[in-house]
């Protein structure tokens, strides 16, 4: 009998087509939720099943700033936010698999209007791909989740109740010391009812490479995307957008000193508009506490916004579709923008993390709007377009905490807290705004 004494070392991922549960593959005495992971279906063919179920209650004091639409209720409510996502990861032989997800999130206790990109998919499939599996060659096809770097670019969109996923095809190659993707895909979007789900509206081309340097002690990240969208405004104005996006990111994986360093440019054409559109990012920690993973860092955000309205270019920088960088409480996406920011973060036990952090903010042109972190401008409204040359946003104060129960289990505390600037209270009600989430996370 084969019995498993590392069943601890089985990994759980944020994208769960990653995970890793190969430990248990021969384990003739699988327990719990094990027994769901590697189950025969003849020669070399297994089927595994996993899930995630998510519960999280939301207090808001301020929605935007005060500032919502007619067609709301509140600008300050409580809602409760519910996440159930199951999937099923079937693997014939060593180089073929097939990945499925279903996905259903809601919202309750809020009588604002729903979201559906963000809030509610009563039920969808998620991801949905096949994958032909070489030794540093992998060809996937279907639906599926997609991130690279640190989600500045694409991500899965973790934070908001529903994720985000792609249709189309990634080529994934893998060497020692690195690896190399390319993709062709359009994003899926969300709907709020049964299977209604929509895609290839818009279209994403493009290489994301990574390089390890010095043992894997340092990292460099490449990309080039073309972004093909109908779909985006600029100062309101809508248009055909063809966007290229060339990067590089250096990281380090250091004892002590650590730092990350990200630069994007952008251009293209945007109806008639020369795109020319830039994102810079660095940051700077140190290792205080070791025994406590104790860090304290400082980084710096600035992105273009556009400079003239009168112009034959377009400068405001398109954050495609990257995580919000600002998180939940505030609709201030990475754009247009200028953010300082000092931060903390620690494991008084090893169970518990926290960050506390302190955001410091302007826009960058006040010949431009901002925009929520889908690229949708929130703020002046269109009658108002330019009528301030206001650029303090405020200050934002964070806190975010996470225990880690069980290797199953998790709960979060969030609070933060946004101390309105000049340029909020020039274009609207301007309200300070308070958020607090509390989470559970149960994933098998």
């Amino acid at each position: 009998m084969v019995t498993s004494t590392t069943i601890a070392q089985n990994k759980i991922s944020l994208v769960r087509y990653d995970d890793d549960f190969s430990l248990v593959k021969k384990d003739s005495s699988k327990k719990g939720f094990n027994q769901l992971k590697y189950i025969p279906l003849g020669k070399n063919n297994y089927i595994s099943f996993g899930g995630e179920l998510r519960e999280q209650f939301q207090i808001y004091n301020n929605i935007n700033f005060g500032d919502v639409p007619p067609t709301f209720q509140d600008s300050s409510t409580n809602q409760l936010w519910h996440r159930l996502m199951v999937h099923s990861n079937i693997e014939l032989g060593n180089h073929f698999r097939f990945f499925f997800q279903l996905s259903n999130t809601l919202r309750f206790l809020n009588d604002n209007p729903i979201v559906p990109e963000i809030d509610e998919n009563q039920l969808s499939l998620h991801q949905a791909f096949a994958e032909l599996k070489l030794t540093t060659w992998n060809f996937r096809l279907g639906q599926q989740e997609m991130y690279y770097g640190n989600h500045r670019l694409i991500t899965v969109r973790e934070g908001p109740n529903t994720r985000q996923a792609f249709d189309g095809i990634v080529v994934k190659h893998k060497s020692k010391n690195g690896t190399l993707d390319f993709f062709a895909v359009s994003k899926v979007i969300s709907k709020q009812y049964v299977l209604d789900d929509e895609s290839m509206h818009d279209g994403l081309y493009g290489i994301y490479g990574t390089q390890y340097l010095l043992h894997h002690k340092m990292g460099l990240d490449y990309f080039l995307v073309d972004f093909q969208s109908k779909s985006r405004k600029y100062n309101y104005q809508s248009g055909f957008e063809n966007r290229y996006t060339y990067g590089i990111r250096l990281f380090s994986n250091l004892k002590t000193i650590n730092f990350e360093l990200e630069g994007a440019y952008q251009s293209g054409k945007f109806n008639t508009l020369s795109i020319d559109a830039y994102s810079l990012l660095a940051d700077v920690n140190f290792t205080i506490l070791p025994s406590k993973k104790g860090v304290i860092g400082f980084a710096a955000n600035v992105a273009s916004g556009d400079k003239d309205n009168s112009d034959t270019k377009l400068n405001t920088y398109n954050l495609l579709y990257a995580k919000p960088a600002y998180g939940l409480a505030v609709p201030i996406g990475a754009t247009n923008i200028i953010s300082l920011y000092p931060y903390i973060k620690i494991n008084p036990i090893q169970k518990l993390n926290i960050l506390g952090q302190v955001f410091f903010m302007a826009r960058n042109s006040h010949q431009d709007g901002t925009y929520s972190p889908g690229m949708i401008e929130n703020r002046p409204k269109p009658n108002a377009l330019f009528s301030s040359d206001k650029k303090t946003l405020g200050q934002f104060y964070v806190l975010e905490t996470n225990f880690q129960q069980t290797k199953n289990l998790s709960f979060s505390f969030d609070a933060s807290y946004f101390d309105a600037g000049s340029y909020p209270k020039a274009t609207g009600n301007g309200k300070d705004v308070i958020y607090l989430s509390f989470k559970s996370t149960f994933k098998f």
